[in-house]
């Protein structure tokens, strides 16, 4: 095409005799009528293209808890600072759950539905549609926090500004209904796990110089199980082996101790670098605790010795 365009430029006037002339043809183009759209098809455009932004572009915005969907391969995550729950892939990307939660902390998948504790209610969205089938007030709660369950009928919640421990019967989900068995625990109770094995509840202590207790249904009080040098406990978790993992905000790591867990256990520091680690999780079929940082609003995903080990000595790791 360069030599074409420098034979022309040495022609400022006619054409040379061997370049036809195309003929000039003026044709009118006819004016297209105009279309106004129907209200209800810009009403379905518009929902589209939210529904379009809603799966893509999320972040994490100080994550509280998270639990692992594992029929559907993915974490659900409560993204507190924007008042969401997040649903991460296996590949790590990001969408929207729900948005319907006002400050999302901690969250357990039971029975095809995920709970949360949000602020004085405990919310259950079913998993396969995000839909809520849950709104459970808790008279007097302001800050419900840690949460736990036997995976059956029974769902524990920590109050941590009253001090105080919840238990709902979610047996029936039109019909939930709770008790309080422990009305003052004397300690701002955080994080939860039930400890399936020895029939107790396991539960850590905000504060300096922070706790392990356990409960156990029937009891109106909480058991010292150990006393630690660190500060400011958030979530626990036990892996396959009895290990037991604790995000600690004093240490901005999560801690380790082996199993069995008593007065003489010892933590030591087993991931550190976290940032406000939060309230933990355990996801057995993957062999990993994964951790929500809400201070720089990251995960962490900690392998453990139960990486590719659902099962020992014949029951379930998680």
């Amino acid at each position: 095409m360069a030599s074409h365009r420098l034979a022309l430029q040495g022609h400022a006037g006619a054409l040379p005799h061997n370049i036809l002339q195309a003929p000039q043809l003026n044709y009118a183009i006819p004016e297209l009528p105009s279309v106004t759209m129907p209200s209800s098809i810009k009403l379905l455009l518009a929902i589209l293209l939210l529904a379009a932004g809603s799966l893509h572009a999320q972040t994490l915005n100080a994550p509280e808890s998270l639990d692992y969907d594992a029929a559907a391969a993915r974490y659900l995550i409560s993204n507190r600072g924007a008042g969401q729950i997040l649903a991460r892939s296996s590949g790590g990307v990001l969408t929207l759950f729900t948005d319907d939660p006002s400050s999302p902390a901690g969250m357990e998948i039971v029975a095809g539905v995920v709970y949360v504790a949000d602020g004085g209610f405990v919310r259950g969205y079913r998993l396969s549609d995000a839909v809520r089938v849950v709104n459970h007030p808790i008279s007097g709660a302001t800050f419900l926090n840690g949460i736990a369950s036997d995976g059956g009928s029974r769902l524990w919640v920590t109050d941590f500004s009253s001090q105080r421990l919840h238990q709902l019967d979610i047996g029936d989900i039109g019909n939930v209904s709770h008790t309080t068995p422990i009305t003052s625990t004397g300690f701002q109770p955080n994080g939860l796990w039930w400890d399936a094995a020895q029939q107790r509840l396991l539960m850590v202590s905000w504060g300096a110089n922070a706790r392990v207790f356990s409960w156990q249904p029937g009891q109106t009080s909480a058991t010292l199980v150990v006393q630690t040098s660190f500060s400011n406990f958030d979530g626990i978790v036990r892996d396959c082996d009895g290990a037991v993992y604790i995000s600690s905000w004093g240490a901005s790591a999560v801690l380790r101790t082996p199993a069995p867990l008593t007065a003489q256990s010892v933590f030591t520091i087993f991931a550190p670098g976290q940032s406000s680690p939060a309230d933990l999780a355990y996801a057995a079929e993957l062999g990993e605790v994964a951790v929500p940082n809400a201070g720089n609003s990251t995960l962490s995903f900690l392998a453990t010795s139960c990486v590719g080990v659902q099962y020992r000595d014949g029951f379930e790791s998680g």
